[in-house]
């Protein structure tokens, strides 16, 4: 994962300007304490802040390397020594480049140096912390996405695929192939590893379980009224009670099937009963 503040041109953007405000108001702390701002101290606040700025994109790596660190004085001991590698560079090297490179040792600029070393360190010692917590909570927040996205496509991927009902089916008859829309089927009789399949005309014989024609035949249609039977309700002439827990179902063209007690309750379910 990259630094966030360099993954769009916007946070670039933003990261460049939070430096610029900091460096604007180091001259202002600069001019107001020691009441002018001459060419060293301009000079060492642009490079030093720049060199902590590097630093601070830097430690996003490590940072986010042992950001599970549980125990509170190891965790404290990580950020001290980082705080002080990061503090080493950025005002260390800082001083070097500035006196030995762009001033040529000029005289004036240790003693500014020296003065404003303390409130440098602790300016260093806030920005580290904001820019910690900053990224200890970008690291959450990736993290809750991630987590998120993860418990999506696993629902995605236990969910139960939605059964794609028939509109009609294709029988085999004597050498010869039929198309029967569904509305023509006034029940189905299981038969072994086959089922029967009844229309006004004839009867036809599918190596499909029961179970099959259970859930790819339309619900608002059928209903399994028995482990051996599934009937179109809009065949239906009556119900009546045969024996106890048991039930008859007349058709309209004579037929009379059997319904179990549950097959029934869920039958009058269906027809509104």
């Amino acid at each position: 994962m990259n630094n966030p503040f360099l993954n769009t041109l916007q946070l670039r953007l933003l990261y460049i300007s939070i430096w610029v405000m900091i460096i604007i108001a180091q001259m202002g702390m600069t001019y107001y304490y020691f009441g002018q701002i001459v060419l060293p101290e301009i000079f060492d606040s642009i490079l030093c802040n720049v060199l902590q700025a590097a630093c601070i994109l830097g430690m996003w790596h490590p940072i986010r390397y042992y950001r599970n660190i549980k125990n509170v004085p190891l965790f404290l001991l990580f950020h001290f020594i980082l705080f002080v590698i990061s503090g080493i560079i950025w005002i260390g090297l800082g001083y070097c480049l500035t006196q030995y490179v762009i001033l040529s040792n000029n005289v004036l600029y240790t003693p500014y140096f020296i003065a404003i070393l303390p409130v440098r360190v602790a300016t260093g010692i806030l920005i580290y912390i904001i820019f910690v917590l900053i990224y200890y909570l970008l690291m959450s927040h990736n993290e809750l996405k991630a987590q998120k996205q993860r418990i999506e496509e696993k629902s995605v991927a236990t969910s139960p695929v939605p059964i794609e009902k028939l509109s009609r089916i294709i029988v085999k008859k004597n050498a010869e192939f039929h198309c029967i829309l569904i509305n023509q089927i006034r029940y189905i009789e299981a038969n072994g590893d086959y089922v029967l399949i009844y229309t006004d005309t004839n009867k036809y014989l599918k190596d499909q379980t029961m179970k099959y024609w259970e859930t790819h035949l339309p619900d608002d249609c059928f209903v399994r009224i028995h482990r051996s039977f599934i009937v179109n309700i809009e065949t239906i002439a009556k119900i009546e009670l045969y024996e106890k827990e048991t039930y008859k179902v007349h058709l309209k063209n004579g037929d009379i099937l059997k319904a179990s007690s549950s097959g029934y309750k869920l039958l009058r379910q269906k027809m509104n009963l």
